[in-house]
């Protein structure tokens, strides 16, 4: 995702005022650029239903710049992809829960890419789900609140296994 305005940074106000039942004006001051997290990024194509939460919106960091990959190793992994192969990206994630403006809960799953940039790409050039090996600590004291919950949540709506 490299437009501010398509990023779910900006898409999740208009996506909360909606479930909220507000009228999703928005002040003429707030711009997409004012939220954008300062990278071009991956992001699923649509918010995670949850239960406590009712989205989780998930981003995929990059770890170096996206504009630097290699378009030839990008094509390589699109010939794949278009054969049917699906091979996999490792991301760290975590769960970030939040309150905005002290009024609205919401759910991030937030990656950042160790290996896979290339095969991201593809996937995403392709319009296929990528297939993502997802690294995250659980346990107790595990990090931000609802951790375990929110990725239970998630893999629960994929089918993911531990």
């Amino acid at each position: 995702m490299a437009e501010p305005a398509r990023s779910w940074w900006y898409r999740r106000a208009a996506a909360r005022a909606e479930a909220d039942g507000d009228d999703g004006e928005r002040p003429e001051y707030d711009r997409p650029e004012d939220y954008w997290p300062g990278v071009a990024h991956f992001q699923l194509t649509a918010p995670v239903p949850g239960g406590r939460v009712p989205f989780t919106y998930g981003a995929l960091l990059p770890s170096q710049p996206p504009e630097a990959l290699d378009p030839a190793t990008v094509a390589r992994h699109a010939a794949a992809v278009a054969a049917g192969e699906r091979p996999a990206a490792v991301v760290l994630g975590w769960i970030d829960d939040r309150y905005v403006e002290a009024l609205h809960e919401e759910r991030w799953l937030v990656g950042a890419i160790l290996d896979g940039h290339h095969r991201l790409a593809a996937y995403a050039a392709a319009g296929v789900p990528a297939r993502v090996l997802l690294l995250a600590r659980v346990g107790e004291g595990s990090g931000a609140d609802g951790g375990l919950e929110g990725l239970a949540e998630v893999a629960a709506v994929y089918g993911c296994r531990e």
